[in-house]
């Protein structure tokens, strides 16, 4: 019976181990943008740009959010159809620069200090944090 006290100890270690490697969402954003890339990449462009040059953070519903990189800017706009971005500052030859996702595949998460928080429809759903002005217009076009 004395054994039994440090097995559960060691036990209980690898379950909590197990738990949090499970949990654990690592923070790459590029890879966030390529999830959403998958489902809504387009090779248009909005007729007209609303927000320029805006830094959006990209994430998970766990974990922190992070912009794709400290160069990288977006172009946002809000339309009937829903939300254009158009990422500028990356040159890869893999990488989808736009994407255009239907005002249904978004909704509000929260706000964030100065940042409006956005969930948008992908398997699992990305996570976005926009600055203010941004926020507020896509806010008011998801609220039913």
């Amino acid at each position: 019976m004395s054994f039994l006290g440090p097995t559960l100890v060691v036990f209980a270690i690898l379950v909590a181990v197990a738990i949090a490697a499970v949990a654990f969402e690592p923070a790459n954003p590029f890879e966030k943008w390529i999830r959403l890339a998958e489902r809504y990449a387009t090779e248009r462009r909005p007729s007209e740009i609303q927000f320029a040059d805006q830094r959006m953070m990209f994430g998970g519903k766990r974990g922190r959010l992070k912009p794709l990189t400290p160069f990288v800017t977006i172009d946002a706009t809000i339309d009937d159809f829903g939300l254009w971005l158009v990422c500028k500052g990356v040159e890869a030859e893999d990488f989808d620069p736009a994407l255009k996702i239907p005002g249904t595949h978004v909704r509000a998460a929260g706000e964030h200090g100065q940042h409006y928080l956005f969930d948008l429809y992908a398997e699992p759903p990305v996570r976005i944090a926009v600055q203010e002005a941004l926020g507020r217009e896509l806010l008011q076009r998801v609220r039913p």
